[in-house]
């Protein structure tokens, strides 16, 4: 029996509206436990410390216990309210972003406040974007299920500029904006941790949740319950044995420990268990709740890992073939010089090189990266933005005939006579 009109539409003008305090609530945490402005040039969108300040409400967010029970969990609190009331997948998935960014706010604003200092606004959308990134992730079944609902041009329309964030994000050159002190920029937090880490772990787990889901719709009315045995295997097997595939493949910007792999295991069958039996009717209930699950997962996954390969393969690209033949171009430059050139330029006027190769990395209307070049005579710097890397250097071995007899050996003893790369040649663990 459908619920009546007049309680539905109060329902959802309820949702709607704790939607609309949730955006005031994260806006409200972000300025108040963010860090003040170092400036004299305050801007409208920088925090303003105003809950440290107010006696009121300086004993509640100095602890971070404290500050958790009062700010992050009331996000939590009108997300559910969106979610239950509004029915909207997309409501649902910006209800769940704000709350994951407000816990990131407040863990970064109270726990751990040096980052957000140190990057002041680029923190703030670093922080925001990665809510994102976890809040789309989390409700990508439902998000699935309408997606699904729509037309096939409908669903590109939808779907694409998604991609091509996910893509900007993973492919594109990062921790190269001069301007930032050391040069190093937030930026790489979003795709390491944003998407790398959370997005793609929760996306694994939403295919052994629908795996296992698959099962126990196989199982429901079965005369054997045995029958949905093979789902509840995969749902624990499927999570941990992708996740220790991907950390071996470097898939990961970390190595899966057991007690990763473990815990992914218990959370996918923890997941299937509540999902198959809160609000599941029949069979074809959970066959429904399993497509959302399967599809959510790779509208989540497909693109993670599609522009992984991407810079990776664009990172190999540059590293081995592009660099390498300026590598070579600059060696015969030498042999013939006896002193390396004082810019790249100088290849193409002696023919060594018919153009200098420009780095593959990046989308060229987001980032127009060149190779870094820095002679010193007898030696010099080639350096190029990388994904995951700040800068990846490159030095050649040292020339012999500059070196004495005693110095040659000793660095020969050591290894020093070899070329050096400050980048492994795969993509590295961050931890």
């Amino acid at each position: 029996m459908s619920e009546p009109a007049a309680p539905r539409r109060a329902r959802a003008g309820a949702g709607w509206l704790a939607l609309a305090l949730l955006l005031v609530w994260t806006a409200g945490v972000h300025h108040g436990i963010g860090p003040a402005p170092q400036t004299l040039v305050d801007h409208w969108y920088t925090p303003r410390a105003f809950l440290f300040e107010s006696s009121a409400t300086a004993g509640l967010v100095r602890s971070p216990t404290r500050a958790f029970a009062v700010l992050a969990l009331p996000a939590f609190a009108l997300a559910a309210a969106v979610a239950v009331g509004t029915g909207s997948a997309l409501a649902a998935a910006l209800a769940t972003s704000c709350a994951v960014a407000t816990a990131l706010f407040v863990f970064y604003g109270v726990v751990a406040r040096f980052p957000w200092q140190f990057f002041g606004w680029r923190g703030s959308a670093v922080l925001l974007l990665v809510g994102l990134a976890v809040g789309f992730a989390l409700t990508a079944p439902w998000l699935a299920r309408s997606w699904l609902a729509l037309s096939w041009p409908a669903r590109v329309a939808v779907y694409a500029p998604f991609v091509a964030a996910i893509a900007a994000f993973l492919r594109n050159a990062t921790g190269t904006d001069p301007a930032l002190p050391f040069a190093i920029s937030p930026w790489p937090a979003v795709p390491v941790f944003g998407l790398e880490l959370a997005a793609l772990l929760v996306a694994i787990g939403l295919a052994g949740t629908a795996l296992g889901v698959a099962g126990s719709a196989r199982s429901r009315g079965a005369a054997r319950a045995r029958a949905g045995l093979p789902g509840w295997v995969g749902a624990a097997a499927l999570p941990p044995g992708l996740v220790a595939a991907g950390s071996a493949l470097h898939g990961f910007p970390f190595r899966a420990g057991a007690g990763l792999l473990a815990a992914l295991a218990l959370a996918s069958v923890a997941a299937v268990a509540v999902v198959s039996r809160v609000g599941a009717r029949d069979r074809a209930a959970l066959s429904r709740r399993a497509r959302s699950l399967a599809v959510g997962a790779a509208l989540v996954g497909l693109p993670i890992l599609a522009s992984q390969a991407w810079a990776w393969t664009d990172y190999h690209r540059t590293r081995e073939i592009l660099a390498r033949r300026i590598i070579d171009a600059l060696k015969t430059y030498v042999a013939r010089e006896s002193l390396y050139p004082d810019s790249l330029d100088a290849l193409t006027v002696t023919g060594d090189l018919a153009q200098i190769p420009e780095p593959a990395i990046g989308f060229s209307f987001l980032y127009d990266g060149r190779f870094g070049y820095q002679s010193f005579g007898t030696s010099y710097l080639l350096e190029f933005p990388a994904p995951r890397w700040v800068q990846c250097a490159y030095t050649p071995a040292p020339l012999e005939e500059d070196l004495g007899a005693d110095e040659r050996a000793e660095l020969q003893e050591d290894g020093g006579l070899e070329e050096a790369w400050s980048c492994p040649s795969r993509p590295p663990e961050l931890w």
